[in-house]
């Protein structure tokens, strides 16, 4: 039987939503398929027709954590008048805070899943893209109301911010600091010094 476009969608956020919770408490390597399935009340077989493995469901999840980002970014009021520096930082604080709810999940699987050495390029590949395009976005508007100067190295400054990112919410997962206070520091701090440089 046929479904539609919407019970689809559904189906697969109820299964990145079991999987969520399941691999944020037992762990990538524990929790298995057919509990991910049940947990989204779906059949153990009917989870392969939307993730063939467990390392895809954590991929998809972080490809949508970027679209949500991007979709939350668009509801801010005046981002396109903020500056470089405030809207470079309204996106990682963004991030964190979509983050925070699935943060043991975050915890478990990031670095696996996002780190250079992850092996699993075509993977990565549609969730960097979607990340360096947002931030090159930002850079041409800064750049095309003269914020900023015309880069040379868009493409390598985009790949600065995106390394960046990851190095911000790995610091985030072991900061234990009332609030996230030392990851805010951080973030202040790094996006000061890497804007200057820009200019």
């Amino acid at each position: 039987m046929k479904i539609s476009h919407e019970k689809k969608m559904e189906n697969r956020r109820r299964i990145l939503t079991a999987a969520v919770e399941l691999i944020g408490e037992k762990g990538l390597k524990t929790a298995t398929m057919r509990q991910i399935a049940r947990q989204a009340g779906i059949g153990d077989a009917t989870i392969y027709n939307y993730f063939p493995t467990k390392e895809a469901i954590v991929f998809g999840y972080y490809e949508d954590h970027v679209g949500d980002c991007i979709e939350a970014l668009k509801a801010v009021p005046d981002f396109q008048s903020f500056s470089l520096q405030e809207q470079i930082q309204t996106l990682f604080d963004t991030s964190l805070g979509l983050y925070l709810p699935d943060r043991e999940f975050v915890a478990r699987t990031f670095r696996k899943a996002l780190q250079a050495g992850s092996g699993d390029w075509a993977r990565l590949k549609p969730i960097r893209t979607r990340f360096l395009a947002a931030i090159g976005d930002m850079l041409a508007a800064a750049a095309e109301v003269g914020e900023i100067p015309d880069q040379v190295f868009e493409d390598l400054i985009g790949q600065f911010f995106m390394e960046a990112y990851m190095g911000v919410v790995i610091y985030w997962l072991e900061d234990r600091s009332h609030g996230f206070s030392n990851t805010s520091v951080l973030v202040d701090r790094g996006l000061d010094l890497a804007c200057a440089m820009i200019k």
